[in-house]
């Protein structure tokens, strides 16, 4: 009996030593399940709240919702009256749009060329839920259609970063 009790209080002050996630590790490792491509390194971008960029050495040639040209205007990327072309020019981001409905979540996702190399920034919508509970969050369902107005809004101005950095590249 004696033993059974050291037993248990050493597995409790074990199990207290190891180092758990923290709720913004979590959520990134959540969403970075919603992504549809393998992305090796997903980091939080300062000063800008839930923005994340990545880094890819190789091309990822998923094809895109929308393309967003240096001005930030954006073009559905399959359209009747213009060619849509299969590998991405270093003159234009590629966007994705990836909407969760179970965990009230919608992604941005913004991919740059150079040098073949693919990066990006991933803009997160994120509706209060108790698991991912932050004031930094928007409290409406991110993820209902009637809503789509606000997310829109909401998207494009969080996406000045990417417009930024692309004609950063363009410049070099």
């Amino acid at each position: 009996m004696k033993r059974t009790i050291y037993y248990i209080l050493a597995f409790t002050l074990c199990s207290c030593a190891v180092q758990r996630t923290t709720t913004s590790e979590e959520f990134a490792k959540d969403m970075r399940r919603d992504i549809p491509f393998k992305v090796p390194d997903l980091k939080a971008v300062n000063n800008h709240d839930n923005t994340y960029s990545f880094r890819s050495d190789a091309y990822i040639s998923l094809l895109p919702d929308y393309e967003v040209d240096s001005e930030g205007a954006s073009m559905i990327y399959q359209t009747t009256f213009a060619p849509t072309h299969h590998t991405q020019p270093t003159n234009i981001i590629w966007r994705n749009i990836v909407i969760n409905k179970r965990d009230k979540r919608v992604l941005c996702i913004d991919r740059l060329v150079q040098n073949g190399r693919t990066f990006g920034y991933v803009y997160v919508l994120q509706s209060e839920t108790a698991r991912y509970s932050d004031s930094g969050t928007f409290h409406w369902d991110v993820s209902n259609p009637k809503l789509l107005l606000n997310v829109s809004d909401a998207i494009e101005g969080m996406s000045e970063l990417s417009v930024e950095t692309l004609n950063t590249l363009m410049k070099e």
